[in-house]
């Protein structure tokens, strides 16, 4: 079932920071990308996925990493701990919120891409404001044509059916989310924060060498 949340401008809630988990999703191929470690290319100056702490590290009490690669460099630039899936090779994003929900203390984790660096500092906000809301067990940021699907907060206590569900041999994210109560948060004032970099194409447009 899929909730939507067109009308909580008005809504105000606290949003518990103490009992949410951010993880950055960063174990994936990057086949689009040729290979390359999306979190580890060139930002600014910085590094992709060091954008994404920033803007992340203060909406959660705690930050972790998941990668499947460079996993040492990651803790060096984020002093977290970076785990690796447990799940398959290369499974895809699933297997890594699994990995996620198994390590998180907290009773949400807010899950995000290593490579949207536009992030808003209202994401936490929005998503858990929807699920709450919504009384929903997963909250999507929705940009206003379509949702984000690894830019999600996900109920902890969800990981014992995500663990059947990948012990089935799925992997589809939008095929797990369907067994639940699924909300979306609207983001579709700040369509650009949700940006996500797949290709060399697109990086080439965000950085502005596009010719």
């Amino acid at each position: 079932m899929v909730t939507h949340d067109d009308n909580l401008k008005s809504v105000n809630v606290m949003v518990p920071i103490n009992q949410i988990t951010g993880v950055i999703l960063a174990g994936g191929r990057a086949t689009r990308m040729g290979g390359q470690d999306k979190g580890l290319i060139p930002w600014q100056g910085k590094f992709l996925v060091e954008s994404v702490i920033t803007v992340l590290r203060p909406q959660v009490s705690t930050l972790f990493i998941s990668a499947n690669r460079n996993q040492s460099r990651y803790a060096n630039l984020c002093h977290c701990l970076v785990l690796t899936d447990r799940f398959g090779d290369y499974a895809g994003p699933l297997a890594g919120i699994a990995t996620a929900l198994q390590q998180a203390q907290t009773d949400y984790v807010l899950f995000v891409p290593c490579d949207s660096p536009q992030l808003s500092l209202q994401l936490a906000s929005r998503l858990y404001t929807s699920l709450l809301v919504n009384q929903a067990a997963i909250s999507v940021a929705d940009d206003g044509n379509r949702l984000h699907y690894v830019i999600a907060l996900i109920k902890r206590d969800l990981l014992p059916n995500l663990l059947i569900f990948l012990n089935q041999g799925k992997h589809k994210v939008s095929q797990w989310y369907a067994q639940h109560t699924l909300a979306r948060a609207n983001f579709s004032d700040i369509p650009e924060t949700l940006i996500n970099i797949n290709t060399l194409e697109e990086y080439a447009i965000l950085t502005g060498n596009y010719h």
